[in-house]
């Protein structure tokens, strides 16, 4: 980006109009919709202070070059972009003569990721798309749908990204390793990073950037979305409080990590919360008793670092509850049984259709005993699904289903009639509900306390009354 800061910005044409504004950090960013060509483009620039200092940003840059290189020196090892950004920002014992106002512009342009760093800390970007270095970069809003931009990003851009985001995980990208998936985060923003390089890609470069919000959304934001019901979230609530596992089906981008770490709030926090993870992807919002384990995934260290091997220390390090985050592989879901096997309740993410594809995958690819899976009750699976409305993804939650006692999959939701309690689930009156209340020997009143207390939290933020759930 040049000082002018015109990379981002473009005169609008008469037939263009802008569709939405909003500030955020030292930036403003425009929506701007092309009628003509049926897109909608999002334009970011600095905001008018910052604008402001860009006549003096080489002196500025000169500064913080300064103190992050003595700094750097000081430590002796490499620093992550947070150690760096916190010493710029958050040393008590300094003086840094930056203005507080530019040093997060100043350290992206000191570390050349100042285009796509105004991306990486805008809160309402969902994910960030660069298919080759010949092209712009274009991304998914959450508010505006599929935009595209007038960024463009160098070649020594694209390098110090890839680097700094390789460096942070200690990984090796090479022709040998030709691809990457890592997470990217600091005090600014959390991201999940996937990178390709020749040869497994035919052009010169992939990146795509998933971000995850820092103001996560909650069950209620997700009612307020239509991603779920207000009584689906209620008997999801219901069952995670009481220790019920629950496997998140759905294609790519469905937001099942979303649903996950919205669900995982209502672990009580007395119980203590074991995660693994290949990269990180779960919030740090639960409160309570949590420890979360990030597994290498270089491939060197894949041997070393397996997630089954990894459960199966977790197991003796007495676990109430162990969130898997996603299952992708055959090592995955032998550690996904071994949870399941031992009686420990688990939530964990998982790419598919619905449990009927989940059993074929496990059956036929990779030849596991369905009736391990079988012997999981209690056990509840959710299916989501993504469709696109107009340029807009739509999330939501079209099937509950729970396993019985005998090893069958009983419907509780019925997408095409909207039902949340189909005729099977009538029928055998929902087996996890009463296997809880043999288990724990409560009877129903019990129940409704729990109940009345979910639903007074979802009703904290208006989505609906305690009259309407009753």
């Amino acid at each position: 980006m040049n000082h002018s800061h015109s990379t981002y910005s473009k005169v609008n044409l008469e037939n263009e109009r802008i569709i939405g504004s909003y500030s955020y950090s030292c930036y403003i960013t425009k929506i701007i919709e092309i009628p003509e060509e049926k897109k909608v483009r999002y334009e970011v620039q600095y905001n008018s202070q910052t604008f402001s200092y860009l006549k003096d940003f080489y002196l500025y840059e000169n500064k913080v070059r300064s103190i992050l290189e003595r700094y750097v020196l000081q430590k002796g090892d490499f620093c992550t972009f947070d150690q760096l950004y916190n010493h710029l920002t958050k040393n008590k014992y300094q003086q840094i003569d930056v203005p507080s106002e530019i040093r997060i512009p100043v350290l992206f342009r000191v570390l050349n990721l100042e285009k796509i760093g105004s991306l990486l800390i805008d809160d309402q970007i969902d994910e960030i798309y660069l298919d080759s270095c010949e092209k712009n970069i274009y991304l998914d809003h959450s508010r505006y749908g599929r935009c595209i931009t007038d960024i463009s990003l160098t070649q020594n851009e694209v390098e110090a990204f890839i680097q700094r985001v390789a460096l942070e995980n200690d990984f090796s990208l090479n022709r040998a390793n030709p691809t990457m998936k890592s997470d990217f985060f600091s005090s600014l923003f959390h991201t999940r990073v996937t990178v390709d390089i020749p040869p497994l890609i035919i052009d010169d470069i992939h990146i795509d950037i998933r971000k995850f919000r820092y103001k996560k959304l909650k069950l209620s934001d997700l009612i307020n979305l239509q991603s779920i019901t207000s009584i689906q979230a209620i008997f999801l609530s219901l069952l995670i409080r009481n220790q019920i596992s629950m496997s998140i089906i759905g294609p790519p981008n469905s937001g099942k990590t979303t649903l996950q770490n919205a669900i995982i709030d209502y672990i009580p926090s007395y119980l203590r919360l074991l995660s693994v993870e290949d990269v990180l992807e779960s919030t740090e919002s639960r409160q309570g008793n949590r420890v979360r384990f990030r597994l290498g995934y270089d491939p060197k260290e894949s041997m070393l670092f397996s997630k089954s091997l990894e459960v199966q220390k977790i197991l003796h390090r007495s676990p109430d509850f162990i969130n898997l985050g996603e299952l992708s592989t055959k090592g995955h879901f032998n550690a996904y049984l071994n949870v399941l096997s031992v009686g420990i309740p688990s939530i964990q993410t998982i790419h598919g259709r619905n449990p009927k594809s989940l059993f074929s995958r496990l059956k036929d690819i990779y030849n596991i005993p369905l009736e391990l899976l079988k012997a999981s009750f209690p056990h509840l699976f959710l299916e989501l699904d993504v469709r696109w409305i107009g340029k807009m993804k739509n999330r939501s939650v079209i099937g509950l289903y729970e396993l019985t006692d005998k090893g069958e999959v009983v419907p509780l939701y019925d997408s095409e009639i909207k039902s949340f309690f189909s005729k099977p689930c009538i029928e055998t009156n929902i087996f996890t509900l009463k296997y809880l209340i043999k288990r724990n020997q409560i009877n129903l009143d019990t129940f409704s306390e729990d109940l009345k207390e979910i639903t007074l939290d979802l009703c904290a933020n208006n989505i609906f009354t305690v009259e309407e759930v009753s």
